[in-house]
């Protein structure tokens, strides 16, 4: 034993002999290292910080100040983020590997061998460690405070690498048209196959539960159905300056309001909206807590304006019509809600009510806000989205050629409407019955 610690020793003193005396050759590789470590360390956690930002923390950042919206800035357009971190990465790796060679080399030229293996092992675990592992843990648990220190430094990084990026693409289609020209995109399953996949599974196998069965189909309607369906009406939709504050707008019921949108004063368009799940104080200007607003057409689908909002972070798109009017405001939460609500509804979450009550066999009220394809779910009928007619009071619109009056009777898929309740502003409240079992009514139009 005392031999072995003996000769530990002897080799850790001529271990130090050999660092001391060949300093004047690793030092400066080892200092050139160093830095190199940690500038692939900062694009590391700059990488991990960015990507692992949830959507709403990016929102506010979109909010925040500088250094916060320059992060927002660039996940926007997260490839060309990620082409430039990755790229700069590879550089200072290469960078670091070339100079441990080269140092390595000159002191196996100088009959330094001990020194040379301590610094290849080094090397490498300096890489992994320092470059890799401790930056990327660290910014997962302080991913806000590291990206938004590292946003600016990082654009600069990215601004000096656009002009390559156009060349940098054309070499990878180059490469891989040469080395994989086989490679072939598969065509696209169309709805419908998917639909009768789903079906087929839940019929044969106990697998899928009859609410993800549901959600599935949600999924797949969101490129079939418009988002004119979804969107809350433009008379329903509270619109105030942005100067205005909480106390003094005057809103009707804070309970049934989640969103208000901010009209630009020079303009008179709505650019922006606030949550009010932001509002913290309502003496602060809505303007100062808001955020930019989305514009899509009425025929949009609700896989476009889903995937547009996720894509710019945004939280509210306004809906147009063909000639650019407003007509109406859709939420993330909405679109969200759409997926995974097994009977979803914007009737329920405006009025804060149910759509459709039954008051007895083959009975109903239902709100004229209620859409012809929730009312065919829940009366079993055929429906198929084929014209311009989306709820009932549209149906009631249609069929009458005019505002609707209390007592107006119209025939849908066996089913007759009554108008109960009707607002000055055509706002409808019908009983349904099936037609088989409705009293003929002499004072409506059928």
């Amino acid at each position: 034993m005392r031999r072995i610690i003996a000769c530990l020793l002897q080799i850790a003193g001529e271990l130090m002999t050999e660092f001391l005396d060949s300093m004047k050759i690793w030092l400066p590789g080892a200092l050139v290292m160093l830095t190199l470590i940690l500038c692939s360390g900062f694009f590391s956690a700059s990488e991990t910080a960015f990507f692992f930002l949830t959507r709403d923390q990016i929102r506010r950042f979109g909010q925040g100040n500088l250094r916060q919206r320059t992060v927002a800035g660039l996940l926007a357009n997260p490839d060309r983020l990620l082409t430039a971190v990755l790229f700069w990465n590879l550089v200072i790796n290469l960078g670091y590997f070339s100079v441990g060679i080269v140092v390595m080399q000159q002191l196996t030229a100088q009959s330094f061998h001990m020194v040379a293996a301590c610094l290849a092992v080094f090397n490498l675990m300096g890489m992994i460690v320092f470059g890799e592992v401790l930056p990327k843990s660290l910014a997962v648990v302080f991913r806000q405070q590291i990206s938004s220190l590292a946003g600016i430094p990082l654009a600069a990084a990215v601004r000096i690498l656009d002009p390559f990026i156009p060349t940098l693409d054309r070499i990878a289609k180059v490469l891989r048209r040469s080395f994989w020209p086989q490679v072939k995109y598969e065509a696209h399953l169309q709805a419908r196959d998917l639909e009768k996949a789903i079906d087929a599974s839940a019929a044969f196998s106990s697998e899928l539960l009859e609410l993800e069965q549901q959600v599935l189909h949600n999924i797949i309607d969101l490129n079939e159905v418009d988002v004119e369906e979804v969107m809350r009406p433009r008379n329903l939709c509270p619109i105030l300056s942005p100067t205005e504050t909480l106390q003094t707008a005057g809103l009707p019921s804070l309970s049934t309001v989640d969103y208000v949108l901010l009209r630009d004063p020079e303009s008179r368009l709505v650019k922006r909206a606030v949550a009010m799940s932001e509002i913290a104080s309502a003496d602060l200007p809505l303007g100062d807590l808001s955020e930019p607003v989305l514009y899509v057409p009425w025929c949009a689908s609700l896989a476009f304006t889903l995937a547009e909002l996720r894509n710019l972070f945004r939280s509210v798109a306004i809906v147009v019509d063909e000639q650019g009017t407003m007509v109406g405001m859709v939420t993330h939460e909405d679109l969200l809600e759409t997926v995974f609500t097994d009977a979803p509804s914007r009737t329920r979450k405006l009025l804060r009510r149910e759509p459709l009550i039954e008051i007895s066999a083959n009975r109903f009220h239902v709100e004229g806000l209620a859409t012809l394809r929730y009312l065919s779910r829940h009366l079993r009928v055929n429906y198929e989205a084929d014209d311009d007619t989306t709820t009932l009071a549209g149906l009631f619109h249609e069929t009458l050629e005019r505002m609707p009056r209390v007592g107006d009777c119209i025939r849908w898929e066996g089913w007759i409407f009554k108008a109960i309740e009707v607002t000055p502003r055509g706002q409808v409240r019908a009983l349904v019955e099936l037609e088989e079992y409705s009293a003929p009514d002499e004072g409506g139009d059928a």
